[in-house]
């Protein structure tokens, strides 16, 4: 059986490195990505984004007007977290049962952030930027993400 189908447990990842991504012109789209290895050893990534424009009607219909997450392995889900939590330097990411599963993922993830050298200052604000917009059924409840 694979791991991540196993019984949810919290993943945990030591992440190495931060980013902060924002293009209102060509990419537009905001995004803040965490690269590192989870308890395994297992080289993993996790990228949050939203569009910078209002979405459009296709979009509404189609499920594509949230934020999205998206793995190093290129699975991508729209409106998938329930809650985001980000005490000190770790940042907790509960997503739903179902969302997890098409990630390949186990369910909270604990992405811990002291040696990225994230910028403690921005990641609140930017995290709420990307994940308290669009479709507000999707929106996950937010704490420690306060500006």
């Amino acid at each position: 059986m694979d791991s991540w189908k196993e019984e949810a447990l919290t993943m945990r990842l030591t992440a190495t490195e931060v980013g902060f991504f924002e293009d209102y012109e060509d990419e537009e789209a905001l995004e803040v990505g965490f690269a590192g290895v989870d308890e395994s050893g297992v080289p993993r990534s996790f990228s949050i984004q939203r569009s910078t424009y209002e979405p459009d009607e296709q979009e509404i219909q189609s499920g594509m007007d949230s934020y999205n997450v998206s793995t190093g392995r290129g699975f991508t889900v729209y409106g998938c977290l329930r809650s985001v939590r980000l005490s000190g330097l770790v940042l907790t990411m509960e997503f739903s049962a179902e969302d997890a599963e098409i990630l390949e993922i186990s369910t909270p993830v604990e992405v811990h952030l002291s040696e990225a050298q994230a910028d403690e200052g921005n990641l609140p604000r930017k995290l709420r930027e990307i994940l308290d917009w669009g479709s507000p059924e999707k929106r996950p409840s937010l704490v420690g993400l306060e500006v």
